[in-house]
């Protein structure tokens, strides 16, 4: 097969997308040929403010119902492969929605929520977050919430979570957990990147790293492109194995700076914990937006990965991952 026709034939998962939800956005993410992506649904929102969101995510599937479906099951991922539709798994980048009351995460839930990262960036009622001072792991209560996590089938998300309660979430889990858009620290020596001993942690306890082409996160200076990218792919592959890589975008289409100030202040008042220098967001040349996703199978197989690879990475590692959890 050339590139275009595997692309084309291959499950395609993007580990997560934070983009400023519309029709062209979702237009761009299907012309892309995503099978299924994590779409972000709350990042800092409490309960009410959560619901409201994913009330506005099925207006999104009842107006969009002919490019996208909601994804729940497995089931439901291959059948939007087999229509030709992307599959919408509903996840969050925070606990912060089910507050203190553990018995929310079995309503969100049945509403299809399917990925939930602990913690984003600051320390909540779970654990801490990447950028906080000090990481003093997983709560009591955060211990909790990983059990119920395990129970209901809804993955573990450790993307820009603190490097102790990542370990202790790794540690406590009974099923495997991911970096759903995550770059190695050896590569680019920023906070928010993972140590190659919590990547292997990860790896060990049958996990998945979603490579990701966030601009800050993947190249120190100057304007990255699609090799840099791939440079990444690399070290993941030659550290943990092929069976562990993925691909998690971190794409933030259409999001402008109030957006970035927010999630990057949360319940600060001293404003953003993380350098905005970023801005504007510049995203890696061949790799510009979801419309570009068939480049990067391009990439990986100019680069010289087999065809089985390819598919691992674009979509079937995370796909395998899903399967263990729901």
């Amino acid at each position: 097969m050339n590139a275009d026709e595997l692309h084309r034939d291959a499950i395609v998962i993007d580990g997560l997308n934070i983009s400023r939800w519309s029709r062209e956005v979702l237009e761009g993410i299907h012309a892309g040929g995503l099978t299924a992506m994590n779409a972000t649904t709350a990042v800092l929102e409490d309960f009410r403010q959560t619901i409201s969101n994913l009330v506005e995510w099925e207006r999104f599937f009842e107006d969009c119902s002919d490019i996208i479906c909601k994804i729940t099951c497995i089931e439901d991922l291959l059948e939007a492969k087999k229509m030709g539709k992307t599959g919408i798994i509903l996840g969050f980048q925070n606990s912060s929605p089910i507050e203190d009351d553990l018995d929310l995460l079995t309503i969100f839930h049945r509403l299809g929520v399917r990925i939930i990262q602990l913690t984003y960036m600051e320390a909540n009622l779970v654990g801490c977050g990447c950028l906080e001072r000090i990481d003093g792991g997983l709560t009591d209560f955060g211990i909790e919430l990983v059990e119920e996590m395990n129970r209901l089938g809804i993955l573990i998300d450790l993307s820009h979570v603190g490097y102790r309660t990542s370990m202790d979430a790794i540690n406590f889990s009974k099923k495997p957990v991911a970096l759903t858009h995550a770059n190695p620290a050896s590569l680019v020596n920023h906070r928010r990147n993972k140590p190659d001993d919590l990547i292997k942690a990860v790896a060990d306890g049958g996990g998945i790293i979603g490579a990701t082409i966030f601009p800050p996160f993947l190249k120190a200076e100057g304007t990255a492109d699609i090799s840099d990218f791939v440079r990444v792919i690399d070290y993941l592959v030659n550290l943990v194995g092929i069976d562990h890589v993925g691909i998690g975008t971190d794409f933030t289409e259409n999001q402008g700076e109030d957006f970035f100030r927010t999630i990057l202040t949360g319940n600060s008042k001293r404003g953003p914990k993380m350098s905005m220098d970023f801005l504007p967001v510049i995203n890696p040349k061949g790799i510009g937006s979801a419309r570009e996703f068939p480049n990067i199978t391009a990439a990986l197989l100019a680069h010289g990965y087999s065809e089985p690879h390819i598919r691992k990475i674009m979509g079937e590692n995370f796909l395998r991952v899903f399967q263990e959890m729901w």
